[in-house]
């Protein structure tokens, strides 16, 4: 019988973040991940040997790599979520009808029935999704964080280490959610704002906005990314 060919997959961001995911991913393929990694692909760093695997190369040379494979998956390991957003347009500019976003889900975490989780998202280790949860594209949601039933988190946001969203709630396109920050039931932290680490968020916040404290109070704007 001719053995299944594993789906290569490369890492984008080879930064502490993408130390973290590789070691995610590591884990997968001990369980038996049907999926073959390659090396990361980093605009920032020299190709060559990185730790024990290497870098293969910028953005604009995905092309060149694609072309040697079926298929190619990728996840975008890049904790700003702007400069995220960024490299996944950049990646899609590339129009490789070979390379799609691949969502890493730890089997450590807990994922109850009705979770939709969007394409190239990660969750981490020890998180807890309850139920009828829509997660988008290109998220974050790190270690030991917890999301309650009827939440949405849109694309590109980031749910930082042993953060708590309460059931109900929303969180807007390209938020970030800080360390042990939480967001009680039913409130509505709007696109692209910011809550500080330990942050506890009893009213709806605005877009653009960050806001920090116990309870979260506004300290400054920001411009749309």
């Amino acid at each position: 019988m001719k053995k299944k060919q594993k789906t290569p997959i490369v890492i984008l961001g080879a930064g502490g973040h993408g130390s973290d995911v590789y070691s995610y991913l590591k884990f997968s393929l001990e369980q038996g991940a049907d999926l073959a990694f390659l090396g990361f692909i980093d605009d920032h760093k020299p190709a060559g040997k990185f730790r024990d695997t290497k870098i293969l190369g910028k953005i604009e040379d995905l092309s060149a790599l694609a072309s040697k494979h079926k298929q190619l998956r990728y996840i975008t390991a890049i904790g700003d979520n702007a400069l995220r957003r960024e490299w996944v347009a950049r990646v899609n500019s590339l129009e490789l009808k070979n390379v799609k976003p691949f969502s890493l889900i730890d089997a450590r975490a807990s994922i109850g029935h009705g979770v939709e989780i969007g394409e190239g998202t990660l969750i981490a280790p020890g998180c807890v999704l309850t139920t009828n949860i829509r997660i988008g594209s290109h998220c974050i949601v790190n270690v030991n964080s917890s999301i309650s039933h009827d939440s949405v988190v849109d694309d590109y946001s980031n749910i930082n280490p042993g953060a708590i969203i309460a059931g109900g709630s929303i969180i807007g396109k390209g938020c970030f959610i800080g360390a042990g920050a939480a967001v009680i039931d039913k409130i509505t932290v709007g696109e692209w704002s910011i809550l500080g680490a330990g942050t506890v968020a009893i009213q709806n916040l605005p877009p653009f906005v960050t806001a920090v404290g116990v309870p979260a109070r506004i300290i400054g704007k920001r411009e749309e990314p």
